[in-house]
């Protein structure tokens, strides 16, 4: 189905190459997330009042993971202004997903303190004393994610388990498709996406990085990044109105379905040329955004700038990709990265040691 629209076009500068904020997408309610934030036992407000009940809060910030993407319409939050509560959330869902907690049954619940090995709640939640994360599975997937803040006193066990269990929610009825389209996409690391009625469904983290949204955190089914919204709300336009382009094809299902694929081979490749490598490295989801800078060519302190992040921050993370790849520094990983190297253990014993060039 050709169109007007390629990738490129979809995205403002800001957010092609792991952009982390974004503007508002607007206020149409997104009715294809997993759960909108209509009234009932599942929606993101009653899991937040459920929680609020169960101890003392002054913020609760829901987020649903069944979602494609952490946005405004897959998060509520009390207590919290609607743009903070879902950039929150995407915070706190990096951290989940950098530490990679293992739940006890179905939930799993600490202080953002313990999650982050030290660091400040305040860097989260400003004026708080304690931040508890609960991360809340249903038959064995991460479903729900909640952010809770007091001003006075910490959370204590008993709390903590009432809170989590008040998180529950009862168990989707997924369509068939996704369940395939999940399979299909993990084998093959092909970039889909599923609309429905025009509104994404679900995306598969490759399509997300064919979208230029490098960086980002996924937990349960939800992407987390802070171009998602906005990048979601223009490919959804661009379905709307002349079609997606030579780059990114629509084939309509059934049921008001309707499949994505990004199709332009260089993006393909590439994305899943930085998976290979990262899979390999045993990378961190930092360090594989990372890899990505490397391969643009960026400086520490261009990627520093895209990031909100210290150049110092950037250059750590980079020596850990050196370590890792067994390589001296930026050049010859670069040559990885572009494929023109054939030996990459030539490559580890030939190179000196120049990480602070890069």
């Amino acid at each position: 189905m050709a169109g007007s629209h390629g990738v490129e076009d979809m995205l403002g500068p800001g957010e092609r190459e792991g952009a982390v904020s974004a503007p508002p997408v607007g206020e149409t309610p997104n009715v294809a997330l997993g759960t909108a934030l209509e009234a009932g036992p599942s929606s993101p407000k009653a899991v937040a009042d459920r929680v609020a009940s169960a101890a003392q809060c002054d913020v609760v910030v829901v987020a649903d993971l069944d979602a494609p993407y952490i946005g405004p319409q897959s998060v509520y939050g009390r207590g919290l202004a609607e743009e903070a509560a879902w950039r929150t959330a995407i915070r706190v869902a990096a951290a989940v997903a950098q530490a990679a907690p293992r739940p006890r049954g179905e939930g799993w619940a600490a202080t953002l303190s313990e999650l982050t090995g030290g660091r400040g709640d305040a860097a989260i939640l400003g004026g708080t004393r304690s931040v508890l994360v609960i991360l809340r599975s249903e038959g064995g997937k991460p479903r729900t994610l909640v952010v809770a803040a007091r001003r006075e006193g910490e959370y204590s066990d008993a709390e903590r388990r009432a809170m989590t269990a008040a998180a529950a929610r009862p168990e989707p009825r997924d369509p068939v498709v996704i369940a395939a389209l999940e399979a299909v996409a993990a084998r093959t690391g092909v970039p889909l996406g599923l609309l429905h009625n025009g509104k994404m469904m679900w995306a598969a983290a490759s399509l997300w990085r064919a979208l230029g949204l490098e960086g980002g955190a996924r937990v349960g089914r939800a992407f987390a990044h802070g171009g998602a919204p906005a990048a979601a709300a223009r490919l959804e336009e661009a379905c709307r109105t002349g079609g997606p382009g030579a780059d990114l094809d629509v084939t309509l299902l059934p049921g008001e379905l309707q499949l994505l694929q990004a199709t332009r081979p260089a993006d393909v490749a590439r994305s899943a040329r930085l998976d290979e490598l990262a899979k390999k490295w045993r990378l961190s989801p930092a360090e594989r955004a990372e890899l990505h800078h490397l391969m643009l060519g960026l400086s520490c302190k261009e990627a520093a700038a895209r990031l909100g992040v210290s150049p110092e921050t950037i250059r750590g993370r980079r020596k850990q990709i050196y370590r890792k790849a067994r390589v001296g520094g930026a050049g010859p990983l670069r040559a990885l990265l572009d494929g023109v190297t054939e030996d990459e253990d030539t490559l580890s014993s030939s190179s000196s040691s120049a990480a602070a060039l890069a």
